[in-house]
């Protein structure tokens, strides 16, 4: 079993509401500035705007959740380890999550961090971390082990860390993100990923597609 899954975020929409009548709905994947999103109205003429992105920078996995009209945000997310990694049960407090383990070689752990607006209401339960009356949500996903990378010294693939010690340094690099804006988070990323996407245009002179 060289390959396990090491686990699943789920996010729950907790107001059906917010898909009826929905138009100008769009799905995209910026390939050259590595970010995906979804956008959307629903009947009211409440916008749903959702970015995604994998930033190096800041060694995380960044959501962000925005509305603009007269609805809000009410969201539960979810952790879950994959299965048969022999992972702990997830604790959600203080709108964290976590949880660790350990394998035959390899010690691990997990961690999100959920942000919302001043005004929101965030709160954490043994089934998840809850968000409601929210115009802005920002998640924050990380995982580590303790290998260490370093191919060339035998027997070295892997630190002395364990899984305590794997978790406090997911935790305190996941908190460094969270206490950043997000649009420094952004912007730091997309500069990051375009130094290597743009190092190069190729122009076929053709014109933009209009679909």
């Amino acid at each position: 079993r060289t390959f396990m899954n090491f686990g699943s975020l789920i996010i729950q929409n907790n107001d059906k509401a917010i898909w009826d009548g929905v138009t100008d709905y769009v799905r995209y994947l910026d390939i050259e500035e590595g970010i995906a999103g979804v956008e959307f109205k629903n009947a009211n003429g409440t916008k749903q705007v959702r970015r995604f992105f994998s930033s190096a920078p800041d060694q995380a996995i960044v959501g962000r959740y925005t509305v603009e009209g007269d609805e809000t945000l009410n969201l539960t997310f979810r952790l879950e380890p994959g299965t048969g990694i022999g992972a702990s049960a997830v604790t959600y407090t203080d709108g964290m999550a976590e949880f660790t383990g350990a394998m035959t070689s390899v010690n691990y752990a997990a961690r999100m961090h959920v942000v919302a607006n001043e005004g929101a209401t965030v709160t954490s339960t043994s089934g998840g971390i809850k968000v409601s009356g929210a115009t802005e949500v920002t998640f924050f996903l990380k995982g580590a082990t303790n290998f260490n990378g370093d191919m060339e010294v035998l027997n070295n693939y892997f630190t002395t860390e364990t899984p305590a010690d794997v978790n406090a340094r997911v935790k305190g690099e996941i908190e460094a993100a969270a206490a950043k804006e997000y649009a420094t988070l952004e912007a730091d990323h997309v500069a990051d990923f375009t130094a290597i996407t743009k190092r190069m245009t190729f122009d076929l002179g053709l014109a933009t597609p209009t679909v």
